[in-house]
């Protein structure tokens, strides 16, 4: 055996003393540039581009958060749109008081008009009806006792405020009780 492990040793020795001898440097150089410029870069697949857009498609984690994340979204667009609603519902059951509207004029505004229709000789829109004075004179006589009414309302509603709760209460509830078109 140690001739052979000897020849083994002696073999070693040569090879590592030899070293190669190199003839030309500019030629080895040459080879190398050439064999770079023959490697084709890499072309962008449709393949490779979808996979590095949705990679994360394969990562558990992330595909678990996003869902929850998205499902988390959903639900506050849901709540807020039923608060939106509910408002709006509510709106719609409220009762508008448009004073301008309940006292358009007194009195003496009124029997000014019903004069200046009397005297110009001019009727009524409709040219059917026909008002006699006493009945223009009980027109404004009910319109001035609503006129009281409605303020000794108003100050009575203001003096009780639970007065005024039940009222809203009851007027919500008559709204509700309505069939909406």
């Amino acid at each position: 055996m140690e001739p052979e492990n000897e020849k083994y040793r002696r073999v070693l020795n040569i090879l590592r003393n030899s070293k190669p001898e190199l003839g030309s440097t500019y030629n080895i150089e040459n080879e190398v540039f050439k064999r770079i410029s023959k490697v084709k870069q890499p072309k962008i697949n449709l393949s490779d581009l979808i996979d590095f857009l949705f990679g994360w498609v394969y990562i558990g984690w992330v595909r678990r958060s996003l869902i929850t994340a998205s499902i988390l979204l959903v639900l506050v667009f849901v709540y807020q749109q039923s608060v939106i609603l509910k408002r709006i519902d509510a709106l719609g059951r409220q009762t508008v008081v448009n004073e301008r509207a309940n006292i358009p004029e007194s009195a003496d505004e009124i029997e000014k008009l019903l004069m200046v229709y009397r005297y110009s000789g001019r009727r009524f829109p409709s040219k059917t009806i026909t008002i006699s004075e006493r009945q223009i004179n009980e027109l404004i006589k009910s319109i001035n006792e609503l006129q009281v009414k409605y303020k000794d309302l108003e100050n009575l509603l203001k003096g009780d405020p639970e007065l005024k709760e039940l009222i809203e209460k009851k007027l919500i509830e008559n709204n509700s009780t309505k069939t909406s078109l």
